[in-house]
């Protein structure tokens, strides 16, 4: 599925847990988008929750929520992102523990 078809947005991690909705791939630290899995089941966004996937390398500490996963975000936006390991060694997949479940991959701009 077309991560563009899960109304993603770039976020930025600040002081307190907070976080805040950004433009740009360049500024981001973090993306969200709406589970894959859940959309599919819903038949569309009415009651799908989202998964938040961080950036160590971007200096999302490793206390903040969701963790304890952290992705490299590259690419140039929401058309071909890839979440690869951060640190390189550690799992590439987004595994949701609890709730639906989902667990998969986001590669060139596909979350499967």
């Amino acid at each position: 599925m077309r991560l563009t078809e899960l109304k993603p947005s770039f976020l930025r991690y600040e002081d307190g847990g907070r976080m805040r909705i950004v433009e740009s791939i360049g500024e981001a630290q973090g993306i969200m988008f709406l589970c894959p899995k859940c959309y599919t089941a819903n038949g569309g966004a009415a009651g799908t929750h989202s998964v938040i996937c961080w950036s160590r390398s971007r200096g999302v500490p490793d206390s903040a929520s969701p963790r304890p996963g952290r992705w490299k975000i590259e690419g140039t936006g929401f058309g071909d992102i890839t979440l690869n390991a951060d640190p390189p060694g550690t799992a590439r997949s987004v595994l949701l523990i609890g709730g639906c479940a989902w667990h998969g991959f986001v590669t060139h701009g596909e979350a499967v």
